[in-house]
Protein backbone atom coordinates (compact mmCIF):
# COMPACT_ATOMS: atom_id res chain seq x y z
CA UNK A 1 0.00 0.00 0.00
CA UNK A 2 2.71 2.38 1.16
CA UNK A 3 4.29 1.51 -2.96
CA UNK A 4 1.25 2.79 -4.13
CA UNK A 5 1.14 5.53 -2.59
CA UNK A 6 5.22 6.43 -3.20
CA UNK A 7 4.18 5.62 -6.91
CA UNK A 8 1.09 8.15 -7.46
CA UNK A 9 3.16 10.71 -5.29
CA UNK A 10 5.81 10.43 -8.14
CA UNK A 11 3.71 10.26 -11.09
CA UNK A 12 2.02 13.58 -9.61
CA UNK A 13 4.77 15.73 -9.52
CA UNK A 14 6.43 14.25 -12.50
CA UNK A 15 3.28 15.28 -14.43
CA UNK A 16 3.18 18.91 -12.65
CA UNK A 17 6.58 19.62 -13.41
CA UNK A 18 6.47 18.58 -17.03
CA UNK A 19 3.82 20.73 -18.00
CA UNK A 20 5.14 23.52 -15.95
CA UNK A 21 8.29 22.93 -18.24
CA UNK A 22 5.78 22.97 -21.33
CA UNK A 23 4.35 26.01 -20.68
CA UNK A 24 7.70 27.70 -20.46
CA UNK A 25 8.82 26.47 -23.74
CA UNK A 26 5.19 26.85 -25.43
CA UNK A 27 4.98 23.51 -26.39
CA UNK A 28 2.72 20.50 -25.77
CA UNK A 29 -0.66 21.23 -24.64
CA UNK A 30 0.27 24.14 -22.43
CA UNK A 31 1.72 25.61 -25.82
CA UNK A 32 -1.51 24.88 -27.78
CA UNK A 33 -4.10 26.28 -25.13
CA UNK A 34 -1.51 29.55 -25.83
CA UNK A 35 -2.17 29.21 -29.38
CA UNK A 36 -5.87 29.40 -28.71
CA UNK A 37 -6.36 31.82 -26.46
CA UNK A 38 -4.05 34.25 -28.63
CA UNK A 39 -6.66 33.91 -31.61
CA UNK A 40 -10.01 33.51 -29.30
CA UNK A 41 -9.02 35.97 -26.37
CA UNK A 42 -10.91 34.75 -23.06
CA UNK A 43 -12.62 31.63 -23.27
CA UNK A 44 -14.07 29.12 -20.59
CA UNK A 45 -12.64 26.00 -19.30
CA UNK A 46 -14.91 24.10 -21.41
CA UNK A 47 -14.39 26.57 -24.51
CA UNK A 48 -10.58 25.76 -24.39
CA UNK A 49 -10.58 21.94 -23.65
CA UNK A 50 -13.19 21.96 -26.91
CA UNK A 51 -10.86 24.34 -29.17
CA UNK A 52 -8.38 21.56 -28.54
CA UNK A 53 -9.94 18.50 -29.13
CA UNK A 54 -10.14 17.56 -25.06
CA UNK A 55 -13.67 17.73 -24.59
CA UNK A 56 -14.45 14.80 -22.45
CA UNK A 57 -13.88 15.32 -18.48
CA UNK A 58 -10.57 13.88 -18.21
CA UNK A 59 -9.79 15.78 -20.96
CA UNK A 60 -11.30 18.74 -19.27
CA UNK A 61 -8.83 18.02 -16.54
CA UNK A 62 -5.92 17.77 -18.43
CA UNK A 63 -7.03 21.29 -19.85
CA UNK A 64 -7.62 22.40 -15.81
CA UNK A 65 -3.51 21.19 -15.37
CA UNK A 66 -2.18 22.93 -18.59
CA UNK A 67 -3.81 26.02 -17.56
CA UNK A 68 -2.62 25.56 -14.01
CA UNK A 69 0.80 25.41 -15.30
CA UNK A 70 0.22 28.76 -17.63
CA UNK A 71 -0.71 30.18 -14.63
CA UNK A 72 2.27 29.34 -12.66
CA UNK A 73 4.72 30.62 -15.31
CA UNK A 74 2.71 34.04 -15.35
CA UNK A 75 1.20 33.45 -19.07
CA UNK A 76 -2.27 33.31 -18.21
CA UNK A 77 -4.78 34.70 -15.84
CA UNK A 78 -8.34 33.61 -14.49
CA UNK A 79 -10.87 35.98 -14.85
CA UNK A 80 -13.56 34.98 -12.01
CA UNK A 81 -17.05 34.90 -12.24
CA UNK A 82 -18.62 38.04 -11.46
CA UNK A 83 -20.53 38.39 -7.60
CA UNK A 84 -23.91 36.06 -7.84
CA UNK A 85 -23.25 34.58 -11.44
CA UNK A 86 -25.73 31.58 -11.66
CA UNK A 87 -23.64 28.30 -12.20
CA UNK A 88 -20.47 26.57 -11.31
CA UNK A 89 -17.27 28.56 -10.86
CA UNK A 90 -15.92 26.41 -13.72
CA UNK A 91 -18.49 27.07 -16.20
CA UNK A 92 -18.19 30.62 -15.37
CA UNK A 93 -14.65 31.53 -14.83
CA UNK A 94 -12.64 32.92 -18.08
CA UNK A 95 -8.83 32.00 -18.95
CA UNK A 96 -7.10 35.03 -20.59
CA UNK A 97 -3.50 35.16 -22.00
CA UNK A 98 -1.13 37.68 -20.33
CA UNK A 99 0.30 39.94 -22.87
CA UNK A 100 4.19 39.49 -22.91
Amino acid sequence: MLTGIIIGVVVAITLGLVNQRNARKGTGLPGQLEQVLRTRGPATLRELAGAVGKDSLLGRGDVAEALAALQATKKVRMIPAPPGTPGTKAETTRYELIAP
